[in-house]
């Protein structure tokens, strides 16, 4: 008996402690202060897309837009497109979702950057949880009606609807994407007047497998640009509505190009350091991956060079290819160019024509290899090699020529190639 009374007393002064801490705990909470997020100085998209790149901010400044694009269709990622009276601007987001078409928002720009990537203007670095606030949802943004000629790099991340238009006939009936391999896919689109655009769309998007359209109608998309092309990405597969009857694109010039040339004589001393080769009529297109030709210099020699060296990505196919030429200008069309290598570690570098390229979908083109001396892997590092006369006499009409590298920084491919004075003339 004795201990169990020890036992009480020994845990009272415990219960009346517990007693006491009982006294002290509330049975409700402040709620915690919700942050508040600055407005700042307001600008708008027309003067954000107005200042210089890149440029981070780092004072309280807002700007507000309605998201006419998000990435819950898959044809994009971790972006979204916002657009107000007069602009538009592509956000890239630090992870998928949180906005969604018809959110207006109040885009808090402190931390976030200003950028280009490859000819886009973006503003990247955008946390939605920190950076969006939300106004209002569910508004719509009707589409501004605009032509393919309309198109330029002033209307990037636009809300457009074109009208009359259809898909060429080599595209026709195709799968906008490869869902498979889940590789983004080109598809050429034109109008009655025969300008032609891009339609791109990734390989994720839930419209991949969807074939193109044989009509013409309507067709509402987002503008973008890459490189100095003008693209155009799907929202909804509905907002494709080609049902109508196509029709035939004006053929004024009778089945000539008449921006076709007759002679090429290029030194790409017009070009400066890390150009990209894309001027008077000449492209560079890549197929796979980020890289494209550009210009190198070295002292006062200037030259297009391509290579996978450092590349980030793990495969890259690009083209180097010249403007539309026209060979029954010429009795006897020969070809002749330098070519040089460096750091040769593989043979992936070729060159092509074709009589059907459109200018812009090289994987639609039927290229055939052209026989020509190229700089390989017995020749001297940045040695000039000349390519001998290349005979074009079996080809004729309107003709492109193409350099092809293709290169893999995974697997070592990473050998570097450099084109030089490429000469197409009447060798009779």
């Amino acid at each position: 008996m004795i201990k169990y009374i020890k036992r009480i007393l020994f845990l009272a002064p415990l219960f009346a402690g517990l007693i006491w801490m009982q006294g002290c705990i509330h049975d409700d909470f402040d709620e915690p202060e919700m942050e508040n997020i600055p407005v700042g100085t307001v600008m708008t998209l027309a003067e954000l897309r107005a200042m210089e790149t890149p440029h981070t901010f780092e004072g309280d400044y807002s700007v507000y837009g309605t998201v006419t694009m998000d990435d819950k269709s898959g044809n994009i990622y971790r972006s979204a497109f916002v657009q107000d009276e007069e602009a538009a601007i592509n956000l890239r987001l630090q992870a998928p979702g949180g906005i969604y078409e018809g959110d207006s928002v109040r885009i808090y720009l402190r931390h976030t950057e200003l950028s280009t990537y490859q000819g886009m203007l973006q503003l990247d670095n955008v946390n939605v949880d920190q950076h969006i606030i939300k106004q209002e949802t569910d508004i719509i943004v009707e589409p501004t009606p605009v032509s393919i000629g309309d198109i330029s790099s002033d209307m990037q991340a636009h809300l457009v609807e074109l009208q009359d238009v259809q898909f060429i006939e080599e595209h026709v009936g195709l799968p906008f994407a490869d869902e498979d391999e889940l590789l983004a896919l080109n598809r050429t689109l034109e109008d009655c007047h025969g300008d032609t655009i891009i339609v791109r769309t990734s390989g994720y998007a839930n419209f991949a497998s969807e074939l193109t359209p044989e009509g013409n109608g309507t067709l509402i998309a987002v503008v973008t640009e890459h490189r100095g092309t003008m693209q155009l990405y799907i929202r909804h597969f509905h907002e494709v509505k080609l049902d109508g009857e196509r029709c035939d694109p004006d053929d004024d010039d009778n089945g000539e190009d008449p921006d076709a040339v007759t002679s090429i004589d290029e030194d790409f001393q017009g070009y400066d350091n890390y150009d990209e080769i894309t001027a008077n009529g000449w492209s560079s297109i890549a197929e796979v991956g980020e890289r494209s030709w550009i210009c190198r210099t070295f002292e006062n020699d200037h030259f297009a060079q391509a290579t996978a060296f450092n590349s980030n990505d793990d495969h890259n196919i690009m083209w180097m290819i010249t403007p539309a030429v026209d060979l029954d200008a010429s009795a006897a069309p020969v070809l002749e160019f330098l070519s040089a290598q460096a750091h040769y570690s593989h043979d992936g570098f070729s060159l092509h024509i074709a009589t059907d390229f459109d200018g812009q979908d090289v994987q639609q083109a039927n290229w055939e290899e052209l026989p020509a001396t190229l700089a390989g892997s017995g020749d001297g590092q940045y040695d000039w090699v000349n390519s001998g006369i290349i005979d074009l006499s079996g080809y004729s009409g309107i003709v492109h020529i193409a350099w092809r590298y293709e290169g893999s920084e995974p697997a070592g491919e990473t050998g570097t190639f450099r084109v030089n004075n490429v000469q197409l003339y009447d060798n009779e």
